[in-house]
C-alpha cells in the first residue's frame, strides 16, 4: 500500500509538470515577462533621454547671464585743450593739452546681462559708469604771465550693446582652462559738464570763478575688446579683458568763453580713447 501511494504521488507531480501547472514553470514565465518589461522600459527611457537632449539642443543654449565688471581705465588719446585752434591774439600762446595729460588714470564699473545665441556667441547689454580726476596744467602764457588751471573730473554713464564671440577652450596650468573671446560694442554715454577750475594767471585769479568748458552732453561710444574667461563653478565664470574704447567729444560750452577771449577755440576737443582693464564675472542661469 505504501508503495502504491508513492507511485500515485510521483505520477501526479509528473502530470502537473507536463501540463505547466508546476511552480517552476510559473517562475520561468514570470522571469521572461520581467525581462521583456525591463527591456521595454529601458527602450522608453533611452527614447525620453534622446528627446530631452534634442529639446536641450534647441532651447538650453538660449541662456540668460548676469554680468558685472570693474577695473582701471587708461586714457591714451584725445585732446582736452585745443591750443592750436585758438585765435591768433598778440601776446597769447595757449598750449595743446591731451586727455592723458589732463586726467589721471580713471576707473570704470559695468553691470548688465548677456543672451547666448549659440554655445560660442552672445549678445550683451551693459550699463556703465566711468570717472577720472583732473590734474593742474600749464595752459599757456598771456602777456608773459603763465596761465594754469585744472579741468574738473571727467564723469560719464551710459549703456552699450555688443556681440561677443568665443573660441575653443585651451588648457592652462593651475586653471582648468581658459576660453578666449572678442567683443564689439556700440553705445551712448552721458558726459557731465566740465569746467576749468582754479584758473590762475601768474599770482592772480583768471576770471571770476570756474570757467564753463564743455557741456553736459550725450555722445556716441564704440569699443573693441579681447579677453579670456575661466570657469569658477558650474554656473559662474571669471574673465580678464582689455581693448580700446572711443568716446565722442561733447559740445563746447562758450557761455564764459567769449569770441575775443584768449581761450576762444581752446574747448574744441573732449573726445577720449581709453584702454580698459576689466575683471568680469558672469553667472549663467
Amino acid at each position: 500500500m505504501r508503495i502504491l501511494l508513492l507511485g500515485v504521488a510521483a505520477m501526479a507531480l509528473s502530470g502537473c509538470s507536463f501540463l505547466g501547472l508546476g511552480g517552476q514553470n510559473k517562475a520561468r514565465q514570470a522571469y521572461q515577462n520581467y525581462n521583456a518589461n525591463t527591456a521595454y522600459n529601458v527602450q522608453q527611457a533611452q527614447a525620453r533621454s534622446l528627446q530631452a537632449n534634442a529639446t536641450c539642443q534647441s532651447q538650453c543654449l538660449a541662456r540668460w547671464n548676469i554680468e558685472g565688471a570693474i577695473g582701471p581705465e587708461f586714457v591714451v588719446g584725445g585732446d582736452a585743450i585745443t591750443g592750436d585752434q585758438t585765435h591768433d591774439i598778440a601776446g597769447v600762446e595757449i598750449n595743446d593739452v591731451s586727455m592723458a595729460e589732463a586726467y589721471d588714470q580713471g576707473w570704470r564699473a559695468e553691470l548688465g546681462g548677456s543672451y547666448a545665441l549659440s554655445p560660442n556667441r552672445k549678445i550683451t547689454a551693459t550699463g556703465f559708469y566711468s570717472e577720472a580726476d583732473g590734474d593742474t596744467q600749464d595752459i599757456g602764457t598771456i602777456n608773459g604771465e603763465t596761465l594754469t588751471g585744472r579741468l574738473s573730473d571727467y564723469q560719464s554713464f551710459g549703456a552699450e550693446l555688443g556681440l561677443r564671440q568665443y573660441f575653443r577652450p585651451q588648457p592652462v596650468p593651475v586653471l582648468k582652462s581658459i576660453r578666449p573671446y572678442v567683443e564689439g560694442r556700440l553705445g551712448a554715454a552721458r558726459i557731465s559738464s566740465i569746467e576749468l577750475e582754479n584758473a590762475q594767471l601768474g599770482d592772480a585769479a583768471f576770471g571770476s570763478g570756474d570757467i564753463d568748458f564743455y557741456e553736459s552732453d550725450w555722445v556716441g561710444s564704440a569699443a573693441g575688446l579681447v579677453g579670456v574667461e575661466t570657469p569658477l563653478t558650474r554656473y559662474s565664470t571669471l574673465a580678464l579683458e582689455t581693448g580700446l574704447r572711443f568716446t565722442q567729444r561733447p559740445g563746447s560750452d562758450n557761455s564764459d568763453i567769449l569770441p575775443d577771449s584768449p581761450l576762444s577755440g581752446a574747448n574744441n576737443g573732449g573726445s577720449r580713447l581709453t584702454v580698459p582693464v576689466m575683471l568680469r564675472g558672469r553667472y549663467r542661469f
